[in-house]
Order: structure tokens, then sequence, then C-alpha cells
């Protein structure tokens, strides 16, 4: 089949995807060639899902996510809103996987916070959250929760600084006092021991509306 349950008629799932009865497409989302959504999963408004991709049953796609070609968001993993799966990044779903061995009953969840960034080849491990903002290097893997606005790199990834929701390295260290502002959004960054904390700028750029087509920032 390629119809599934949408929200309204500007869902465009292309003629070579499939989307299974029972799965809930949002407004404005758009599949795309060869993509594959089960029965029982959920995507949300405005999302693009690139060449190849697969979102299985008991996974959730949040508003606004784009999910590059190649990408696969299985059983029990979570993305909140504006995530960006790169091209052939993984999901594992199970710590210790045998041939042999059903392990269904004891799949992990998987959080993917607002804002997250995953870059091209990464890799995310099974019961972590990826706070809010995160940015996951390419080829990078995901061992263990990060922390909000955190950047990402290597194997296992460590953390070597911070990105904001713009997309820009911030000029803090990774702890410590002091205060960054972005120049596109007016966000402001407060960083207090190991932890930064973002303040909205007059518009956030991540506050999703919904029943809205999406209008993304653009960099002039």
């Amino acid at each position: 089949m390629n119809r599934a349950q949408q929200d309204s008629s500007e869902v465009f799932v292309h003629p070579t995807a499939v989307v299974e009865d029972g799965a809930k497409v949002g407004s404005y989302t758009k599949i795309w060639y060869f993509s594959h959504v089960a029965l029982g999963a959920v995507i949300g408004e405005n999302c693009s899902l690139g060449q190849n991709t697969y979102v299985e049953r008991n996974a959730i796609v949040g508003n606004g996510c784009r999910l590059g070609n190649s990408v696969s968001i299985f059983s029990h993993v979570e993305l909140e809103d504006f995530v960006f799966c790169a091209p052939y990044m993984v999901f594992t779903h199970i710590s210790f996987p045998r041939a042999a061995v059903n392990r269904h009953a004891v799949f992990k969840k998987t959080l993917v916070k607002t804002g997250t960034t995953l870059g091209a080849n990464s890799t995310v491990v099974p019961d972590i959250t990826c706070g809010v903002g995160t940015f996951l290097a390419a080829g990078a893997t995901l061992t263990k929760s990060s922390k909000d606005w955190s950047m990402m790199v290597g194997t296992p990834a460590r953390q070597v600084g911070w990105v904001s929701a713009f997309g820009e390295k911030i000029d803090l260290p990774l702890s410590g006092t002091g205060e960054w502002r972005c120049q596109h959004t007016g966000d402001v960054y407060v960083l207090s021991g190991s932890k930064l904390i973002r303040h909205p700028g007059p518009k956030d750029i991540l506050t999703y509306i919904r029943g809205e087509r999406l209008e993304r920032m653009k960099v002039v």
C-alpha cells in the first residue's frame, strides 16, 4: 500500500514508497523514493524522509524533522522536533544482538531531543538520550547520553565544544562561566559550570507551530 492515515491532503508520498495502513503521517510531510513507513509508526508535520528511509512500528518522528537517504528509525526510537539525521546515520536498538536470540521484548528506548543533528555515518546506541541541540559529528559513535548543545566527535564520542541552535560553534569552554550571543537569532547561551543554558531570542527557531507549512530559516 502507499497510503497513510494522513492529517491533510498536503502529505506527499512518492509512488515507489510504502506507507502501511495504520501509520500516522502529519501535514506537509514528504516521503521520497523507496521509503517504508510501517504500521504503528508516527511521523509529525513538515518532515522530509529521503530516499530509502525506514520508520518502524513504535517509532516516533517529531515535527520538522529531516531524515537523509538510507536512515532507519527503529522501534523504540523517538525523535522530538527539528531533528536532522544525515545520510547513512544508524540507530541500533539492541546492545548485544545475536541472530539465534529474539530480544524484541527487551528493546530500550532512545530519545533524541529537539534540535539535534546526527552527522553522516554516525551511530547512536540504544538506551541513551541525545540532549537538546546535540551535534554529533560525521562518523562518530554516541555511546552515552549527551548534554544539551554539546558537540560530540569520535568513537566513542566525546564532547569537544558547544553548538548553537542556528548551527554555529559557540565560543565558550567546556566548563566555567560565560555568555555567548547568536548574531542570527538573538539567542543567548549562558555557561554555568559544565551546563549550557539557552535563552531564545525574539523568535525561537525551535518552537514548532502546528498546522502551518514550515518556512525554515535561511542563511544569507
